[in-house]
Parts: C-alpha cells; sequence; structure tokens
C-alpha cells in the first residue's frame, strides 16, 4: 500500500513540476484558460511559416473531429474564429505574429471573463 501511496505522489510532484517550469502554463493551469489552443505549427500544415485558408480549415476540421472522437463537448464551437479575423493584414495568410497576436487577444479576453 505505501508503495502505490509513494508512485501517486511522485506522479503528483511531477505534474505540478512540469505546469509551473512554464510561466504561460502555469498561468493557464491556474486559470483554466486558453489550454486547448492550438500551436500555430498544428495549423501550419506545409511547414513554410505561413497558414493558408486551407490549411486553417483542414486543420480545424481535423481538431474537431479527434475532440469529438475524445467525447469532448464542443463548447463555443459557433464562436470559433474565422481565418479572416485572423489574417489581419489580409494577404492571404496568417503570419506567426498575426495568431500570436489572436491568441493573446482571445486569452485576454478570457481572463475578463
Amino acid at each position: 500500500m505505501m508503495g502505490k501511496m509513494t508512485f501517486s505522489l511522485l506522479v503528483a510532484t511531477m505534474t505540478i513540476a512540469f505546469a509551473v517550469s512554464s510561466p504561460t502554463l502555469a498561468q493557464d493551469a491556474q486559470s483554466g484558460k486558453g489550454r486547448n489552443m492550438p500551436a500555430f505549427a498544428d495549423c501550419d500544415l506545409n511547414g513554410d511559416g505561413a497558414i493558408t485558408a486551407e490549411e486553417f480549415n483542414k486543420a480545424r476540421a481535423e481538431r474537431i473531429a479527434k475532440r469529438a472522437q475524445e467525447g469532448r463537448r464542443m463548447k463555443n464551437l459557433a464562436n470559433a474564429p474565422s481565418f479572416d479575423e485572423i489574417d489581419t493584414n489580409d494577404d492571404g495568410t496568417i503570419s506567426p505574429a498575426e495568431f500570436s497576436a489572436h491568441q493573446a487577444a482571445q486569452r485576454a479576453k478570457m481572463q475578463r471573463g
């Protein structure tokens, strides 16, 4: 019995250490906000440093399908941003800067409640 308790304590300690090892992860873990946002690389399917509308829509569809398969709730799906909302300079691609700015704005919005 002591072995199981020690193992559980070790797992809990490692989980906490991982969460606080990054200020962003620690903040998100504490607030519960922003933890479901994809990374830029998740949407830049060909790895060229820019996200096209086709890549964006394909990545979003794959993410939704995966979450549905996992039985996760599709909360706020209707409020998901469009490609055009993130492509603020209207050049037909989303740059890493545009992507980061959008996610920062979304996190701030979630913080406000």
